[in-house]
């Protein structure tokens, strides 16, 4: 029941399948929380998110400061094995937490202030590096620094329309499990966001404001649900949280209406946030889609007003 015909995917999957010689392969159509599973498997599958997305957060506001080329790369490949040795079942995840940030805190750093680059769009384009042609790296490589949000961030962010959504739809045992999962892991994530932040140094961000105040700043009503609105609802917060952003990228992938719609609203989206946007379409044909990116890196734009 989320947005972008997603509930056909599986029948989309089967059928890959069944034309390979796979008929007899079941595909998983249940809650994106794993609920039916039981609580340790919406536990882990949230924090594979929390913790990768982190993980990548971290790199992302080091690694343009790192004295030692490679140095932040190095330790992002090793904690990625010691986290999933913590899924594993092999080591405590608060210890491994530790034991990475301490790694972290190792790492020489030059003193500057790079303009802060967000990215939002497809989940597909905006976090694959195969997709995106290394996005993150390109903006790093001409002068940028970016601000990347974790999905556990995400879900966070875009939560409370899609609870209102499932409730006028009568799916209240959707809402039920899924509120209930996610007030606790938001409560079991403080430890761990305390030892992150010895190296992020930003507060606990709330996604409570009135998402209708949000959404009417861009003439689109709560209704409206679907990738468009969450990327609105994610520029909005990105600004709110980061009010030093230079630029917002927007990745899409070719013949997305979703992302068609989001970029109609570019206009308006600088109106309100007072940051510069542009819009990378990734449409498999080659090409350095993301040098479109480099003028507005070189010549940074004040804000409006």
């Amino acid at each position: 029941s989320m947005a972008c015909n997603i509930r056909l995917y599986p029948h989309h999957i089967r059928t890959i399948l069944t034309d390979h010689g796979f008929s007899d392969a079941g595909i998983y159509t249940g809650e994106l929380s794993f609920a039916e599973f039981g609580l340790r498997a919406i536990k882990n599958a949230y924090f594979a998110y929390y913790f990768g997305g982190m993980l990548r957060k971290a790199g992302c506001r080091i690694r343009p400061y790192e004295r030692n080329s490679g140095e932040t790369d190095r330790v992002l490949d090793k904690a990625a094995k010691m986290v999933k040795d913590s899924f594993l079942g092999k080591r405590d995840k608060e210890k491994v937490l530790e034991e990475i940030v301490t790694r972290f805190q190792w790492i020489e750093m030059e003193p500057g202030n790079r303009q802060k680059v967000a990215i939002f769009g497809d989940l597909y384009s905006r976090d694959n590096e195969v997709m995106n042609q290394g996005l993150v790296r390109f903006i790093e490589d001409h002068g940028g620094e970016v601000i990347t949000t974790p999905y556990s961030e995400y879900a966070k962010m875009i939560a409370k329309p899609y609870f209102r959504k499932w409730f006028n739809e009568g799916q209240y045992l959707s809402v039920l499990s899924n509120s209930a999962a996610l007030a606790t892991m938001k409560q079991m994530e403080k430890t761990y966001h305390a030892l992150f932040n010895r190296i992020l140094e930003e507060p606990e961000h709330e996604y409570n404001e009135p998402v209708a105040d949000i959404l009417s700043r861009f003439n689109v009503a709560p209704e409206h649900t679907g990738e468009s609105m969450d990327n609105l609802l994610k520029v909005h917060y990105l600004k709110k949280h980061h009010p030093d952003l230079s630029l917002f990228v927007q990745a899409s992938p070719a013949l997305c209406c979703a992302s068609l719609i989001t970029e109609a609203m570019r206009e308006r989206i600088e109106e309100v946030t007072g940051v510069p946007v542009v819009s990378v379409t990734y449409d498999g044909t080659g090409g350095l889609k993301n040098e479109v990116i480099i003028p507005y890196l070189k010549f940074s734009r004040k804000e409006k007003g």
